[in-house]
């Protein structure tokens, strides 16, 4: 199986077979060392014609060259090794066609030539045709087609409405909901409102009044409301706008008061009047920058041109090659060109978002402020952290995007008990989780090559040294200790580099209700204390409190289940902590036992002092919450200052006190 840069590599030689390329040439497509490119050409010239239909020749002073020796052979070779998987990595190029090509055809509502498309874009008619191939079968699953006339050009014919489930779906419902979750939470007394609502919101007062917006300055949009949310939660005080001329944007005015009472008829929050003029200047920052000293440019270009700039040159940034970030890009140049308009007018603007951003983020705000320092546009203006802070949101995403593509896909093989597996699960997603994507969490009788497709590495707490694999094997603990992820974490370095440091330890920023989830699950009716007993008698008692509400049989069931799970695998997952829990769910109502056994107890002959059980007992349907007290548990396995006063505890309120410590 050959290494994704190696399936690279091959592409970029069989699509200039007609040619030497040099090792320079490669590696400067693939981004990485003249070393490294050499390194794989080299174990690609290992491989044999007659398996694969090709030979890589070299030739000094030229370069490396493909030579087809048996077209059919190669033809199979490619299919099963590379074209799926290299195709979907070259994807972000024709995605940033097709959504320029869509934001053209959905958005600007201008006329639109095929030839001018192609010019514009600098791609081949041929190219071209195959996008909007791809653009028309997309477009039908909603009723939508392309149609295409002398005097009026290509454009979409359909139902406004299907046009706008298109647009939600296609523009906002991924890549932009899911960045901005991480960051932003939209908390209003009352009815709630989702970001997706917001979107919707406002994608259909622009269309109702035919105010041609980008995707981009939809979503700038979205995000200035939902923030807005939060700077009024919080009492923030927002600056009147003035020295501009209302009566010239009436249109763009009442646009923004129909979007504020359709959100104030949802959540019932009331918006100040300055709120009004805020979304007003979002809607109209483009004509109103033609009156600066860049009116002689378009400053939507010039913008975008010194931002290229910026990112291609600054240290520390260009690495990252976030000029080829589409998203990023027009989301930034967006933003940019509302916040010249705000410092034409001097408007400040306060990011209710910046203390959470100065202390988890600070490395990505230190960042932002040498590229804005870098574009001759905004090098003399005295940026506030609050301004800067916002687009640093924009940056923090597409770190986040970053982060997921560069992630290893892993497969996690556990016994099949639901604890141990969720127990694994967390303690990777902790401890690797900026670095790998678990695919599934599969048991050992579900392996197949199905499973194995597109896998990296896998993760497991079974032993499977009696069988072979092509990715690598790592054996673990259900708890994952130091020297297995170091073990792992070498590994893994020798595979690709190391993620980058801006992007910080905690992806998400606002915390869950912690408390809610412990008391929905854990209660002092299940809890038990106590300086001597049993294991018999403490999980007799347990699982007698458990059963509240259960039917009658649940004690026997859960014993015989229990007993099942530990056949598989132990359930000690410390010299004083066990987590018994049965090998599949069988109760109505999801619950933790817990029991704190002061002088300890002998589970078994390894385990003579077990001090802390913890018995999950996960319903047949709606374990929300599970994973996160899951999680802390494993974590509680490294805090042993935290277990002692756990253990030195006298009641349940001070048990939970101490519990939601765990970090």
């Amino acid at each position: 199986m050959l290494h994704q840069k190696e399936k690279l590599i091959l592409q970029s030689l069989l699509e200039n077979k007609n040619h030497y390329m040099t090792s320079k040439e490669l590696a400067s497509q693939l981004s990485c060392s003249d070393r490294t490119i050499r390194t794989y050409l080299k174990s690609l010239m290992d491989w044999n014609p007659h398996e694969t239909g090709w030979k890589i020749i070299a030739k000094q002073g030229y370069g490396y060259k493909l030579e087809l020796q048996d077209k059919a052979l190669c033809q199979d070779f490619i299919q099963a090794e590379l074209l799926t998987e290299v195709n979907a990595a070259k994807t972000e190029n024709i995605e940033d066609r097709y959504n320029y090509i869509l934001n053209k055809l959905l958005f600007e509502q201008e006329k639109l030539y095929f030839d001018n498309l192609a010019e514009e874009l600098f791609v081949s008619r041929s190219t071209l045709s195959a996008d909007f191939k791809k653009i028309r079968k997309d477009l039908a699953k909603y009723d939508l087609q392309i149609e295409s006339k002398a005097n009026r050009g290509v454009y979409v014919k359909g139902s406004e409405r299907n046009k706008r489930r298109f647009i939600m779906d296609y523009f906002f419902r991924d890549n932009f909901f899911q960045s901005l979750h991480n960051y932003i939470t939209i908390e209003v007394p009352g009815r709630q409102i989702s970001l997706e609502e917001l979107t919707i919101i406002v994608l259909d007062e622009c269309r109702e009044s035919y105010l041609k917006l980008s995707d981009f300055v939809i979503q700038n949009l979205v995000i200035h409301i939902a923030l807005s949310f939060k700077r009024i939660a919080e009492g923030f005080q927002i600056n009147q706008i003035e020295n501009w001329n209302q009566e010239n944007y009436l249109a763009e005015r009442k646009i923004a008061e129909k979007i504020l009472h359709r959100v104030y008829l949802a959540t019932g929050l009331e918006f100040p009047k300055e709120e009004v003029d805020y979304i007003t200047l979002h809607l109209i920052s483009k004509a109103s920058c033609q009156d600066n000293q860049y009116a002689k440019k378009d400053i939507n270009q010039e913008i975008r041109r010194q931002l290229l700039e910026a990112l291609e040159q600054v240290e520390h940034v260009k690495d990252y090659q976030f000029q080829h970030d589409f998203q990023l890009v027009e989301g930034v140049v967006t933003h940019l060109v509302t916040l010249l308009v705000r410092l034409q007018n001097h408007v400040v603007l306060e990011n209710p978002l910046l203390k959470d951003i100065q202390q988890q983020y600070s490395s990505v705000l230190a960042m932002t402020r040498e590229l804005l320092q870098a574009m001759p546009i905004f090098s003399k203006e005295n940026l506030s952290d609050d301004e800067i802070s916002y687009i640093a949101l924009h940056f923090m995403a597409a770190l986040e995007r970053l982060k997921e593509k560069q992630k290893f896909n892993i497969l996690v093989i556990c016994a099949t008990g639901y604890g141990s597996a969720q127990m694994l699960k967390n303690r990777i997603e902790n401890e690797l989780g900026n670095l790998v994507h678990i695919v599934d969490v599969i048991g050992y009788y579900e392996l197949s090559d199905e499973r194995l497709k597109n896998i990296d590495f896998i993760i497991s707490s079974i032993d499977l040294s009696n069988l072979v694999f092509s990715v690598p094997v790592f054996t673990v603990s259900i708890f994952l200790n130091s020297e297995e992820l170091k073990e792992i974490k070498h590994k893994m370095a020798q595979l690709k580099p190391v993620e980058s440091s801006l992007i910080p330890e905690t992806a998400v920023m606002v915390d869950q209700n912690e408390e809610k989830i412990f008391d929905d699950y854990f209660s002092s009716a299940c809890f038990v204390l106590t300086q001597d007993a049993t294991k018999e008698v403490i999980l007799q008692e347990l699982l007698s409190q458990m059963g509240q509400g259960e039917e009658q049989d649940f004690v026997s069931c859960m014993q015989d289940l229990m007993e099942q799970r530990e056949k598989m695998s132990s359930v000690i997952f410390s010299e004083q902590i066990a987590v018994p829990h049965p090998i599949k769910p069988i109760a109505k109502h999801h619950k933790i036992g817990v029991a704190i056994v002061k002088n300890g107890l002998q589970w078994n002959e390894e385990n003579p002092h077990i001090r802390l059980i913890f018995l999950p007992s996960p319903a047949i349907y709606g374990n929300e919450g599970m994973a996160t007290l899951a999680s802390k548990i494993v974590d509680l396995l490294e805090q042993p200052d935290l277990q002692k006063q756990i253990l030195d505890c006298q009641s349940f309120a001070e048990f939970k006190q101490l519990f939601l410590k765990i970090k």
